[in-house]
């Protein structure tokens, strides 16, 4: 074959990789719902629709392939949106040294945490309620060479034994939301600080009180039976019931949608440079999928991305 003639299997595989992109590019930009189909569907169309296969992504599971797109989308050991200058300016308030004692209540990767025991020499506490991203947490970790500054702490949020008076921040990213009793386990959390210890946490938030709020229109609907939002005065209530100073409240909403888009963007760079399989796909639509919804949701206002920080 003359080298300067492409195989047409090669052809036809460059083209349905361009097709895929454009339908996925299109379908980010777009404020319309989105259309994803199971391949197996009989009213699959390869030219419209963007294919998953629904029998292969679980919301509660972390397969090696699922965090290789988190990496891809948000940064090495990273499971979330943000950068270092985001996670450096929600403890910017708190003083830390060598002598601390931190809590993360949701350590996912662990990026918040290593950057901390990097910047601080602290000793750090970990709770994480995905077991299966506790290997990669370990991986990150030794890779730092930050071993000596993090423990694993036994059980989810839920059933982890926190020792009392102990921690000078107790912090979690993104969490609270998918606790249905937030209330019992932030009085965990607080018992666990020292009288001077600091309480900060990110969380998505409902712009009113209502259990029925249409918000869930805009979430994804592989999340709708799993979070539990609330809005900023049922937080308010709860941290007035433990007698604690409330910090002025910080919306990251708009910065928080440009991380995301941020991250789409290395997404789509990362597709137009690497080859990808079917599994590759599915795993990526999904988790774009959850994403894109949440995007939606905090672009329409009525859901929100705030940090709350609270002590004594």
């Amino acid at each position: 074959m003359s080298p300067n003639i492409i195989p047409e299997t090669k052809i036809m595989a460059q083209l349905d990789k361009v097709s895929l992109l454009d339908r996925v590019a299109a379908w980010w930009a777009s404020d319309d719902s989105h259309r994803l189909i199971d391949k197996t569907n009989k009213n699959y169309n390869k030219n419209q629709d963007i294919h998953v296969d629904t029998h292969k992504f679980m919301l509660q599971e972390w397969s090696d392939q699922r965090i290789q797109v988190l990496e891809i989308l948000w940064g090495v050991g990273t499971r979330l949106p943000g950068d270092d200058a985001l996670n450096q300016e929600l403890f910017s308030q708190v003083p830390l040294d060598s002598k601390s004692k931190i809590l993360d209540i949701a350590v996912g990767l662990g990026n918040c945490a290593r950057m901390l025991a990097k910047n601080n020499y602290a000793h750090i506490d970990v709770v994480e309620a995905y077991p299966n991203l506790l290997p990669h947490l370990i991986k990150a970790t030794k890779t730092a060479k930050l071993e000596p500054f993090i423990s694993i702490l036994e059980g989810d949020l839920n059933h982890a034994k926190l020792a009392k008076l102990k921690y000078d921040l107790v912090y979690g990213r993104e969490a609270l939301f998918k606790i249905k009793n937030k209330q019992s386990v932030m009085e965990k959390c607080v018992d666990a600080l020292k009288p001077t210890g600091h309480f900060i946490f990110t969380d998505f938030v409902l712009e009113k009180d209502a259990s029925s709020y249409k918000i869930f229109k805009n979430w994804s609907a592989l999340e709708k039976a799993t979070v539990y939002p609330i809005s900023v005065t049922q937080y308010k209530k709860i941290i007035d019931g433990f007698g604690m100073k409330l910090y002025p409240i910080v919306d990251y909403s708009d910065q928080y949608i440009q991380h995301v888009n941020n991250g789409w963007l290395r997404l789509k760079e990362h597709l137009a440079a690497h080859e990808f399989d079917d599994g590759f796909v599915d795993i990526m639509v999904h988790e774009s999928d959850l994403w894109l919804s949440r995007v939606r949701a905090l672009r329409s206002g009525k859901l929100k991305l705030v940090k709350f920080h609270v002590t004594f």
